[in-house]
């Protein structure tokens, strides 16, 4: 090809036409240009191709990570929030040396603790290499950023170390009768003992902190992950995301349905056109119903946790508060 350009320009030069030569050279120049054109658009064709896939294999580590974490979050929330409902159960004045001898859970609510693990490693590759992430994952990238950032629960987790290490040194006088296992002078101090019970109330602020962040972490990184499978990541979930979504139903809703009231307020729950929701007389407004598991409601932020058959619940974490009674139908 080259031979036959060249052959044409010294056509020219020996007729003498140079006029023509001179056309025909800046054509030739233009479609060289226009050749290199063409060969830098195809190859950044194949750059911006290289590293979409690149960033859509980084994201897919992501994906997997993030659904390894909302299994995390989700398990140590569940022991968290099992931690306030023994402490629920200390303020309620109702235990008994009995109750302390046969729940683990209950004397240990102070001493025991769970570490939060969760993975970051495919995340921090991909935080490396944001700058340079297609267009369409920038929006996402913000998001996993925000669902990345974990110092809300780790401050708390982080206090309820330090509170641990207190308890410890004020119980520090049955230290010799529990190694001992005689537990029932310590069991009695837990009953009666006033200083244990302000403690605990400290020990319950952050642990009721801890406890709403990590469900908080685990919804954001569900809707993270139904974002990515939005963008056309894989589905991977297995059912696991689904246990951690109570479906309410109008079977599972009719047990809930009702009116309760106590000597403060009244909540009336009700489940209309496919919507489980509640009606709270002291502030007069509706709110959407959320359920935990088959006895806790989250209604505005506050769990409602309810006896087996529904006839009575109690906010979780307001323990003075006087429980809510259904009222009766016919009354």
């Amino acid at each position: 090809m080259i031979k036959f350009f060249r052959k044409i320009r010294q056509s020219l030069l020996m007729e003498n036409k140079t006029g023509k030569y001179f056309k025909y050279a800046i054509g030739e120049i233009i479609l060289v240009v226009i050749g290199i054109l063409i060969a830098l658009q195809i190859n950044n064709w194949n750059a911006n191709k290289a590293n979409e896939k690149q960033a859509y294999n980084q994201l897919l580590e992501v994906q997997k990570e993030v659904l390894n974490n909302i299994v995390a979050f989700d398990e140590t929330g569940t022991y968290y929030f099992q931690k306030l409902s023994d402490v629920r159960r200390v303020f309620s004045d109702t235990l008994t040396i009995e109750d302390y001898q046969k729940s683990r859970t209950l004397r240990n609510i102070m001493t025991t603790s769970r570490t939060i693990l969760t993975q970051n490693e495919a995340f921090n590759k991909l935080a490396e290499n944001a700058d340079n992430l297609p267009d369409q994952y920038k929006p996402l990238v913000v998001e996993l950023k925000n669902l990345y950032n974990h110092s809300r629960f780790e401050k708390s987790l982080a206090n309820l170390g330090m509170l641990d290490i207190k308890y410890f040194d004020f119980i520090s006088e049955f230290s010799e009768s529990m190694y001992r296992e005689d537990y029932d002078a310590f069991y009695q101090f837990m009953l009666t003992n006033k200083g244990y019970k302000n403690k605990l109330a400290r020990f319950s602020w952050t642990l009721d902190d801890l406890a709403l962040a990590l469900v908080d972490k685990k919804y954001n990184a569900i809707t993270v992950y139904n974002q990515m499978v939005g963008l056309g990541f894989p589905n991977n979930d297995n059912g696991i995301l689904k246990t951690m979504f109570q479906e309410v139903t109008p079977k599972v809703a009719e047990s809930f349905v009702g009116n309760y009231t106590n000597t403060i307020d009244t909540i009336s729950i009700d489940y209309n056109n496919k919507e489980f929701l509640g009606y709270y007389s002291k502030f007069k407004s509706s709110n959407q119903l959320n359920m935990k598991d088959a006895t806790t409601l989250n209604f505005v932020g506050a769990y409602l946790e309810f006896n087996d058959d529904k006839s009575e619940f109690y906010f979780l974490m307001e323990a003075n508060k006087p429980v809510f009674k259904r009222i009766p139908e016919n009354d």
